[in-house]
């Protein structure tokens, strides 16, 4: 949490999505709080039909277990993806250049396959959360695979370069 906190990425985030953690995944509970006490607005992922929908956890986590246990907010007001400042998202795997494997479903990289299309990386910033151990030397990525923009281990922060323009992501610690 605490190399997170360091990056101005969150710090200037107004609304922030964040993951719950299963199988090992790292808990975002304190993050959600501090979230919350900065003002800032949290959402959580919901599966929908071909992606993720995000709806915002309110103050009384009132919360269910999809389809493969993961818990997800019951209700709460919805954001477009395109309007988040920042995704915290898991990681099995990443690697130097911001290549991410996840668990193998592809429901992040369809919910911001429109950040493919992108010239600039504007918003939302997605930024893996792991352990070091987790940082491997090179994954192949697929067409559809959405890079992140960084990712914060207890170790500290990688920030990636943009393959549009070949340019460091901006390091903003």
């Amino acid at each position: 949490m605490r190399n997170l906190l360091r990056t101005r990425a969150y710090q200037r985030a107004r609304a922030i999505a964040v993951y719950f953690g299963i199988d090992g995944e790292i808990d975002l509970s304190s993050v959600i709080e501090h979230a919350r006490s900065s003002g800032k607005s949290v959402y959580a992922p919901v599966l929908a039909r071909n992606g993720l929908r995000f709806v915002e956890i309110g103050n009384r986590k009132l919360l269910r277990r999809n389809r493969f246990g993961i818990p997800e907010p019951e209700n709460g007001g919805r954001i477009d993806p395109r309007r988040l400042d920042v995704v915290l998202t898991p990681l099995v795997a990443f690697d130097a250049r911001g290549n991410r494997l996840g668990m193998g479903k592809g429901y992040y990289d369809r919910s911001f396959g429109f950040l493919r299309l992108r010239t600039r990386w504007r918003k939302p910033k997605l930024i893996g959360i792991g352990f070091d151990f987790q940082k491997i030397d090179r994954l192949v990525p697929q067409t559809w695979d959405v890079p992140l923009w960084g990712a914060v281990t207890n170790r500290g922060v990688d920030y990636f370069e943009d393959t549009t323009t070949n340019e460091l992501l901006a390091p903003e610690i």
